[in-house]
């Protein structure tokens, strides 16, 4: 092994959590804080308290954003599918 590849080896190692137990999550894009970065429909609609029509209509009318892969597949950006949803936000301030 070289020094490159040790080099990519250390730096993409999975970060251990508060017991010191590396993070094997079967989700990928999930970091240690909690938060995900790409996810599906499922795990979107988890997340929201909206039903599956709702969500349908909120991605073709463009209101929360979505990366369609190949033909089927759809994935959300979690952090802009939140901002996204802040910007619609109304009230809480007065």
């Amino acid at each position: 092994m070289n020094s490159e590849q040790r080099e990519v080896l250390s730096v993409t190692r999975m970060p251990s959590d508060s017991l010191g137990v590396p993070e094997n999550r079967s989700e990928p894009n999930q970091t240690a804080s909690g938060q995900t970065g790409f996810i599906d429909e499922k795990q979107l609609l988890a997340k929201l308290p909206i039903s599956r029509r709702t969500l349908f209509n909120w991605r073709t009318t463009g209101k929360i954003p979505c990366v369609r892969l190949g033909g089927r597949r759809i994935l959300f950006h979690w952090p802009s599918v939140e901002a996204a949803l802040l910007r619609h936000q109304r009230g809480g301030q007065s």
